[in-house]
């Protein structure tokens, strides 16, 4: 399938649920960027509830035992620092190294919030890190500028032999796959705003297509040991 066709796929499922868990995503992002007023409280539930419908309240998560205001401040910080907007443009290289400066930048920033905001885990002191794959997923959520880092969407990049590893080699290889495919991701980002209304951005659409590539591949590997 062409890469405009495995973002479809994906999007498909969306389209046929009004209330698909997936829209999560839609709603955060939404009002993150809707206005540079954002209520702290607001924002802070829609981030949490963005982040529970994509799997990271699992039982073993420490976020499971903490409620929204966990998150407060680091709204507060990302809004401090003009973080919550970004204008970032993935169509010319010549972007590249700026763009891929500001992102490690800010998702460094996340990482470190959690470990020095939770200190105890249900009453238990408890020393956390913030993974890859949360960090990304907030960062997706809030200003999209970089995909989510998790299980699908990395193996999806392994298909085509790029890293999974979060730094600039990675996101270079992610900013060439999105410009050397630039039609098909400019047709699936038009089609996806007359239906939803609202305009997918570069990093969510790669990130739709690698977690597709990656999911397919791993229902074909279930398929094969059966």
């Amino acid at each position: 399938m062409s890469v405009y066709e495995v973002i479809m796929q994906f999007y498909k499922n969306l389209a046929n649920d009004e209330y698909h868990r997936y829209k999560s995503w839609e709603h955060c992002y939404s009002y993150f960027q809707s206005s540079n007023q954002i209520d702290e409280e607001y924002a802070s539930l829609h981030l949490a509830f963005y982040l529970a419908s994509w799997g990271m309240y699992r039982g073993s998560s420490y976020l499971l035992w903490k409620d929204y205001k966990v998150h407060k401040e680091l709204v507060l910080l990302l809004k401090s620092r003009n973080m919550v907007t970004l204008d970032l443009t993935y169509d010319s290289e010549i972007d590249d190294e700026k763009n891929i400066e500001v992102i490690l930048s800010l998702f460094k920033e996340v990482k470190n919030y959690y470990p020095n905001k939770i200190l105890a885990v249900n009453g238990v002191p408890k020393e956390i890190k913030t993974s890859d794959t949360l960090a990304s997923k907030i960062l997706l959520g809030v200003n999209a500028c970089m995909p989510a880092f998790d299980r699908f969407f990395c193996a999806g990049l392994k298909q085509h032999e790029i890293t999974s590893a979060v730094n600039k080699e990675t996101l270079t290889a992610i900013f060439k796959f999105y410009r050397d495919n630039i039609k098909d991701f400019k047709a699936a980002q038009q089609l996806i705003k007359e239906q939803s209304g609202i305009d997918y951005p570069p990093m969510k659409l790669a990130d739709m297509y690698f977690w597709e590539v990656g999911s397919e591949k791993a229902s074909l590997d279930s398929q094969n040991q059966e």
